[in-house]
């Protein structure tokens, strides 16, 4: 009785740990929690926590609980917060005079993927004592760290003349001005990865002409305002390939055993994926075509590759796909992948691929 109920957890664990894949955070210390030294000092974020920095001369704060100085949570220099979650967060500047700006920036846990597809969000709050809010929050990768000797704005023109690679600035969604000094407020944004991806930046890469700015003082004689956010709780997670219509994709992890059809728990995780991508486009319809080695007769294969494409396609249906949206067939062993002389080669050609293409409701 003991045995199997460690079996049972085990397989419980495995489980999970399949299914977390896609709420994996690739932001190492997203929720600012792990730091070298309590803050004590302002603008000493490089020293204070872990794997974070400031990419550029701009001064960046680190807020602690842990604090006993103008840097602690709730109550600090800035007015009064306290943390999303947990017991730390930072605090830079989206707007000041002269376009002076800070950002963070920060080491992701893996290289991003070519073509697939992720969503980074972050909680922030402005605070108390800003002089108004603005609707400009944006983010860039880069292939390596930034180190740029500059206090201003990090424009696309500016980035694109450094020696590391970096993506163009986008801009989270919005529908207003961040402007709520009390509660967190979430915002996110979708990319698709173009494959060197390693390291994260945030902050407004606008110059302040540029940047939709609410002004609370509305007193025009007076020089420009600042907006001071608050950030926390940065996550950055997979959401799985971009797929494009028309195009002919391997389903990863579906290589079946020898002579076999069923689904091992890898490809289930990937068809979830594609599944999740079809709900999110009712417009696309897949189809599915099962392949097999050459080992066997041609009868025989015919039969087992239309045995695969229909345990997929009955997959997808039992995960809630219309059927109607779904076709399949075998085409045996007519078109391999790889050599048929390694067994490598020919489980690479125990496949099933797909295609999705614009749905016509009839």
């Amino acid at each position: 009785m003991r045995l199997q109920f460690i079996l049972l957890l085990v397989l419980c664990l495995y489980t999970l740990g399949i299914c977390s894949q896609e709420e994996k955070n690739l932001v190492h210390n997203g929720g600012f929690e792990d730091f070298v030294e309590c803050p004590v000092k302002m603008s000493n974020l490089n020293k204070d926590t872990e794997y974070w920095n400031a990419p550029t001369l701009g001064t960046t704060d680190y807020f602690n609980v842990c604090s006993k100085t103008k840097l602690g949570i709730p109550m600090n220099f800035k007015g009064k917060q306290k943390a999303f979650e947990g017991h730390g967060y930072i605090g830079l500047y989206l707007f000041a005079p002269k376009d002076y700006r800070e950002y963070i920036q920060v080491l992701l846990t893996e290289t991003l993927e070519k073509g697939h597809r992720y969503r980074l969000s972050l909680s922030l709050s402005l605070s108390e004592k800003s002089d108004g809010a603005v609707m400009d929050m944006g983010a860039v990768f880069s292939a390596k760290p930034l180190s740029i000797h500059t206090k201003r704005q990090l424009s696309n023109a500016m980035l694109s003349s450094q020696s590391v690679k970096t993506t163009h600035s986008k801009s989270f969604s919005n529908s207003g001005f961040y402007e709520d000094k009390q509660d967190w407020m979430k915002i996110s944004l979708d990319i698709v990865a173009k494959g060197f991806e390693k390291n994260l930046i945030l902050g407004n890469f606008k110059s302040n002409g540029g940047t939709k700015y609410l002004d609370f003082k509305k007193d025009q004689t007076k020089p420009e305002g600042y907006a001071y956010y608050y950030v926390d709780n940065v996550v950055l997670e997979y959401l799985g390939p971009e797929y494009k219509p028309n195009q002919s994709y391997v389903l990863e992890h579906v290589n079946f055993d020898f002579d076999k059809f069923e689904l091992l728990p890898k490809a289930k995780y990937n068809l979830r994926e594609v599944y999740s991508y079809l709900m999110k486009h009712p417009n696309l319809r897949v189809d599915i075509s099962g392949h097999t080695d050459h080992m066997g007769s041609e009868e025989y294969n015919s039969v087992l590759s239309k045995q695969r494409a229909n345990t997929v396609a009955k997959y997808l249906i039992r995960l809630g796909l219309d059927k109607d949206r779904i076709s399949y067939k075998g085409y045996g062993n007519t078109k391999p992948l790889d050599s048929t002389l390694t067994d490598q080669g020919r489980k690479k050609n125990r496949r099933v691929e797909f295609v999705m293409t614009k749905f016509e409701d009839n």
